[in-house]
């Protein structure tokens, strides 16, 4: 696996759906299912609660209709069963991929994954802020990702050597400079 707690290779958002972008992915499912059920709920209060004599269809407009509640009705069953796949996935920390090997292997009730705590999904931010399409922050990136950067690890070293200079004070590094990610991690 090339990413970390892997869950899927989703074809619509052309990526590997995994820690990094499980909070993306679930609000594209949730934007999608919404805007599927509203499209559903337009096209149904126009198409069968009009009583108006002003609302008759013209042919090729009942077959676009027609087509277009097909097509959001596909879009609801879709969407509604990748969200209860991606939210089973969360509640009992077993990713897809896992899940059918698991399955195949009827290793399934074997499991001793723990669930994915919602803080690893959406961030130590505001609840507010999880429904936004934002990078979420974590506490400790490393124990969410499942690994640890060799940048990070630097970065701990030093910290951990400028607690042990005597006075308490950080060592300084003449002309440094270092560049950060939007995490806060060193580049």
């Amino acid at each position: 696996r090339c990413i970390s707690r892997m869950d899927h290779h989703c074809p619509w958002m052309n990526n590997c759906v995994g820690a990094g972008n499980l909070k993306h992915f679930l609000l594209f499912l949730i934007y999608t299912w919404t805007c599927s059920v509203f499209c559903l709920t337009l096209l149904a209060w126009n198409y069968f609660f009009c009583a108006d004599d002003g609302c008759i269809f013209q042919i090729v407009l009942l077959q676009l209709v027609r087509i277009m509640s097909i097509l959001s009705i596909g879009t609801f069953l879709f969407t509604s069963s990748m969200l209860m796949n991606v939210i089973y996935g969360i509640l009992t920390g077993v990713g897809t991929i896992d899940r059918l090997k698991k399955k195949a292997n009827n290793t399934l009730n074997e499991s001793d994954e723990e669930p994915i705590p919602l803080t690893n999904v959406f961030g130590i931010g505001p609840k507010w802020t999880w429904c936004l399409p934002i990078d979420p922050v974590f506490h400790d990136y490393d124990v969410v990702m499942g690994y640890s950067t060799p940048q990070r690890l630097l970065r701990e070293q030093m910290r951990d050597t400028s607690h042990n200079v005597k006075g308490g004070g950080s060592p300084s590094i003449v002309g440094s400079t270092v560049t950060r990610d939007s995490y806060g991690m060193p580049v």
